[in-house]
């Protein structure tokens, strides 16, 4: 359990950098990210929860769920910021 401690805290902290990242583009550029912000504070959550042993199943089923809606919400908001005129 002690070596999966630090690989939680690692992806917290990749969790962390996509929320910090998709704050400012919201803020700054356009609102259409603000899903990815959302979901990646979903991450951070699931990640965190991950380190007690009764959630740990769980919230591995709903990480990847919630992985998943991330992914299509991204290449749907890129489609949608990058179609041609």
């Amino acid at each position: 359990m002690n070596k999966e401690k630090g690989l939680v805290i690692l992806t917290s902290f990749v969790a962390i950098g996509i929320i910090a990242l998709s704050a400012v583009v919201s803020l700054l550029q356009s609102m259409q990210i603000l899903p990815i912000l959302i979901l990646g504070i979903i991450f951070l959550v699931l990640i965190l929860l991950q380190v007690y042993p009764k959630f740990n199943h769980v919230s591995e089923n709903l990480e990847k769920i919630v992985f998943f809606m991330t992914l299509i919400w991204i290449m749907v908001s890129l489609i949608y910021l990058y179609k041609p005129i």
